[in-house]
């Protein structure tokens, strides 16, 4: 049996291989919309193939919040690779959310001081499944047609079963060997965990559905997109859709190790989600109305051309103009879906940030529902023929997210800021009779941080804040007294 280090090691692989697979898995059908669209015995409309992705995403919303509550009551690894069976026996969309999610409450508690930076890693291999998706699917195609297309990330999101097996049995053997179990018999009930959810986390959740909301249904319909505004073949547009996979598996990273390394706030990641949300809406405007030759938008046919009684000419395929606005709409996805990650165990209140508790569970579950909400419902319920028109309510889907993160970001700010009142309601009612660093002033010292009630990445910076308060009115009172 390996050694602890090595045992967590090996449940972070497990876990990145299953996320990998899962993803190719997943994202296949968006690769392959236009011969879903045109070869038999699929053959398609394009009201159909909204429907199909709308009913491929649709269990996605109840489904993390009934693992989260089964997380609560089995663990989580084990209901991880019960998931993961479920779609290896074929129902791929049940675990599609589910085994995304689950890994928080298991692999967490093993890297607490590296976790931000392990989301990054973890993040970039789960792209890594969308990225070789699109690239290997249009190769699948002309080999073997829409079985072969089809059939190989099926086998590949299977496989991912064992690794989630072995991920089970390693988190089961650490848990021998470390607190897990003792902090899981002195969980929160469920019921009391919810109602102390603050309003930040609810903000934050209308902020992440609407980065998942204006980007993931771009996965499904944008090759169509690109072929049919910018004459691109099929895989070109697919290949070009690697830009905001790719942008993911690169940033993800090293974007973690630096939020870990500078110990960024909540509030500070909260602006820099609403930050990197803000280009996306314009990169998807871009790509809806961007002239086919990368000039002016196009709006309509020329009114003289039409006049003079000639068709349009068709515009040469023009790749810089809708590459760059897809690398815009990447490099912003790839900062704003890292920080949602990397902000979970944040979000909420620093009682409810046992991460092996059951209230982190379904914390995770009803993100994960929050995630997948709005790509379930927006293919059925809004798009339509037009994939420009499509493309402008993703646009405005973001904007509303980027609201959602500035207010959360300014109701985090105002929940930090009553230390100061705090610390005065506190000297004023407990005077100080010892010098600075003696007994008196420790448990003085006490009764701030607690009275503040920090959150782990900034409780550093209020106790330096409570210790210069204590201090100062010890040394005011013995100037007064002298």
């Amino acid at each position: 049996m390996p050694s602890p280090c090595g045992r967590r090691c090996l449940l972070v692989a497990c876990v990145a291989y299953g996320l990998f697979a899962n993803h190719w898995a997943r994202d296949s059908l968006g690769a392959l919309e236009v011969p879903l669209e045109s070869d038999a015995p699929y053959s398609l409309s394009a009201r159909r193939y909204n429907a199909l992705t709308s009913l491929y995403f649709l269990p996605n919303i109840g489904v993390p919040i009934l693992a989260g509550v089964l997380a609560h009551r089995f663990g989580a690894a084990a209901t991880y690779a019960a998931f993961f069976a479920i779609a290896a026996a074929g129902n791929g969309l049940v675990g599609a959310s589910a085994v995304d999610v689950l890994p928080i409450g298991f692999v967490s508690p093993r890297f607490r001081d590296t976790w931000t930076a392990l989301v990054g890693l973890l993040n970039g291999v789960n792209r890594l499944g969308s990225v070789t998706n699109f690239l290997l699917e249009p190769l699948l195609y002309r080999a073997g047609g829409l079985p072969l297309a089809l059939s190989v990330p099926s086998a590949v999101g299977a496989s991912g079963l064992l690794t989630a097996l072995l991920a089970w049995r390693v988190d089961a053997s650490l848990s021998r060997a470390d607190e897990a179990a003792a902090q899981r018999a002195e969980e929160e009930p469920l019921r009391t965990s919810l109602r102390s959810l603050p309003r930040v986390f609810f903000l934050f959740l209308l902020g992440g559905a609407c980065v998942y909301g204006a980007v993931v249904p771009f996965w499904f319909i944008g090759a169509k997109h690109l072929q049919s505004r910018f004459g691109m073949p099929l895989a070109t547009a697919d290949a070009l859709l690697l830009l905001p996979e790719g942008m993911i598996a690169l940033v993800a990273p090293p974007f973690g190790l630096l939020m870990d390394r500078r110990r960024w706030s909540l509030t500070k990641r909260l602006y820099w989600s609403a930050a990197s949300l803000a280009p996306i809406p314009v990169a998807l405007l871009l790509l809806a109305w961007l002239g086919p030759a990368g000039g002016a938008p196009a709006l309509g046919p020329n009114v003289t051309t039409l006049a003079a009684g000639n068709s349009p000419p068709p515009a040469a395929p023009n790749l810089l103009a809708p590459a760059l606005a897809t690398l815009v709409l990447g490099t912003g996805y790839a900062f704003a879906q890292n920080l949602i990650w990397a902000s979970l165990t944040l979000v909420a209140p620093p009682k409810l940030l046992n991460l092996c508790s059951g209230a982190h569970t379904v914390r995770v579950g009803l993100t994960g529902s929050s995630l997948n909400l709005l790509p379930s419902a927006l293919p059925l319920l809004f798009f339509g023929a037009n994939s420009s028109t499509n493309l402008t309510t993703l646009a405005a889907v973001g904007a509303v997210g980027v609201a959602a993160y500035s207010w959360a970001a300014v109701e985090s700010t105002a929940r930090d800021r009553p230390l100061l009142p705090a610390a005065a309601t506190v000297a004023a009612a407990a005077p100080l009779t010892a010098a600075p660093d003696g007994d008196d002033f420790e448990e003085r010292l006490d009764a701030l941080v607690e009275e503040a009630d920090p959150s782990p990445d900034d409780a550093g910076q209020k106790t330096v804040t409570a210790r210069s308060v204590v201090t100062a009115q010890w040394y005011l009172r013995e100037w007064h007294a002298s």
